[in-house]
């Protein structure tokens, strides 16, 4: 990666924040990241809609939905850091074994293919919108309230999915007081 090694102490710090007991038994239950996984992807295409509906609106009525924009937005990318927490997503952590790190390679693997079809999606509805654009009249409001939200999604899903996919698919998490009372 880009970034340099962390520091033993940060290490350990991540390792603490990450491993909590109480954190790792909050998402232990699939159920409960699935559902932090699908209201995740409720609350970033609601933002986008709001960037839409605040592009397409009245001036004056405008503002309420691109400040719903603003906090829909923040409230996908705190419930996004939440789910790579969950899934053990975090950027520097290396307290996971061998098979951890395959699963993470194949989400990013998978979520790189995942982010290619949407720029591509992305890509195609650009060159459409400009083609169109030079041939009828259209607002550039239109435009950037067709592509921002696009843009918005694709983002999202690049920086998310990883995270998402393993939230999703891995079991129930086995604690070690559970493992323990047996």
């Amino acid at each position: 990666m880009f970034f340099s090694k962390p520091s033993p102490q940060r290490q350990e710090r991540l390792r603490a924040f990450i491993e909590n007991p109480r954190r790792r038994r909050f998402w232990a239950a699939r159920s409960r990241r699935r559902r932090a996984v699908v209201l995740f992807f409720l609350v970033t295409v609601l933002a986008a809609v709001a960037f839409a509906f605040g592009l397409l609106g009245e001036a004056s009525e405008s503002y309420l939905p691109l400040a719903l924009y603003g906090l829909l937005l923040t409230g996908s990318a705190l419930l996004a850091t939440n789910i790579n927490i969950a899934a053990r997503w975090v950027s520097g952590y290396h307290g996971l074994d061998e098979f951890q790190r395959a699963e993470m390679d194949h989400a990013a693997r998978l979520g790189h293919h995942v982010t290619t079809a949407l720029l591509m999606v992305l890509l195609v509805v650009g060159c459409v919108f400009g083609s169109w654009a030079t041939s009828v009249e259209l607002g550039a409001r239109l435009l950037l309230a067709v592509l921002v939200p696009l843009v918005v999604l694709t983002t999202m899903c690049h920086t998310a999915f990883p995270a998402c996919y393993l939230a999703w698919v891995r079991p129930d998490e086995v604690l070690d007081d559970e493992e323990e009372g047996v």
